[in-house]
C-alpha cells in the first residue's frame, strides 16, 4: 500500500483545503464549549467522508440493488442502473443531451456565483448564526457540510481511482488512513485554541478571508470551464458523431 501515497499525499494536500469546514470550525470556536463542539463537527465530517468513500469503493449501486432484490424491486431499477453505467462506458445521444443541459446549468451557476459573491457571503454568515447549540447539532453540521460538498470533491474521487489503479488490496484501510490524515490539520485547530487561546480565531478568520477572496473568482471560473467543456463535448458529438474524449 505504501506506493500509493506517492500520489495520494499530493492529492490529499489539494483536497484538505476546505473553506466551508474552516468557517464552521471558526464559528464553533466562538460558541460555548468551543473545543467539544469543534471536535464534534470535525468527527461528523470525517465519519461522513469516510462512509461516502466506502459506498463509492464498494459500489453503492450494488449495495442498493442488493437491498432492492430482497424487496423484489431489482428488476424495476435495473434498467436505470444499466443506463447510468453504460452512459459512462458507451455514451449515446441522450447522454450528450444531458451533458449539454448540465453544461448550461454549470454556466448558470458560474454567472450567479460571480455576480452575487457578497450576497452569498452574507447569507452564509446568517445561516451559520442560526445553527442550534449542542454537540449533536455540531456533529450533524459536519455531516451536512460533507454531503453537500461531496459532488465537488474531485481530489477524493481521484484518490479512490488511484486505489483501483494501484490495485490496493485493503481499500477500506486506504480510505481510513486518507481520512485520518485529512482530519489531522483540522483536529489541530481546537488543540491550538486550547493552548494559545482566542487569538487563534483571528488568525483563522484571516486565513478564511484569503481563501474566500480566492474562491470568489476561482470557483465560478472552474464551474464555467466545466460547463463549457460539457457543452463543447455535446456540440462536437452532434456535429461529428463523437465527443471530445
Amino acid at each position: 500500500m505504501s506506493s500509493i501515497w506517492a500520489v495520494g499525499i499530493p492529492i490529499l494536500l489539494v483536497d484538505v483545503a476546505n473553506p466551508v469546514l474552516l468557517v464552521a470550525i471558526a464559528y464553533a470556536l466562538t460558541r460555548s464549549r468551543p473545543i467539544a463542539k469543534s471536535y464534534a463537527l470535525i468527527f461528523g465530517h470525517t465519519l461522513a467522508y469516510f462512509l461516502m468513500g466506502i459506498l463509492i469503493v464498494y459500489g453503492f449501486v450494488y449495495f442498493l440493488m442488493g437491498s432492492l432484490i430482497a424487496n423484489g424491486l431489482a428488476e424495476l431499477f435495473a434498467p436505470v442502473v444499466d443506463f447510468v453505467v453504460k452512459g459512462f462506458v458507451d455514451p449515446t445521444r441522450i447522454n450528450f443531451i444531458i451533458g449539454f443541459i448540465l453544461g448550461l446549468v454549470l454556466l448558470g451557476f458560474a454567472v450567479r456565483m460571480s455576480t452575487s459573491a457578497q450576497i452569498e457571503k452574507q447569507s452564509t454568515r446568517s445561516e451559520v448564526s442560526k445553527q442550534k447549540e449542542g454537540l449533536f447539532p455540531s456533529f450533524m453540521m459536519g455531516v451536512t457540510i460533507c454531503v453537500l460538498s461531496m459532488p465537488f470533491s474531485v481530489p477524493y474521487f481521484g484518490f479512490i481511482n488511484e486505489l483501483f489503479s494501484f490495485n490496493v488490496e485493503s481499500k477500506a484501510l486506504g480510505l481510513l488512513i486518507y481520512n485520518l490524515l485529512y482530519a489531522l490539520p483540522y483536529v489541530l485547530i481546537p488543540f491550538a485554541y486550547a493552548v494559545i487561546g482566542q487569538s487563534i480565531v483571528a488568525k483563522l478568520e484571516a486565513f478564511i478571508t484569503f481563501l474566500g477572496s480566492t474562491a470568489s473568482w476561482f470557483i465560478p471560473l472552474l464551474f464555467g470551464v466545466l460547463g463549457l467543456a460539457f457543452i463543447a463535448d455535446a456540440i462536437k458529438y452532434f456535429l461529428t458523431g463523437s465527443g471530445l474524449v
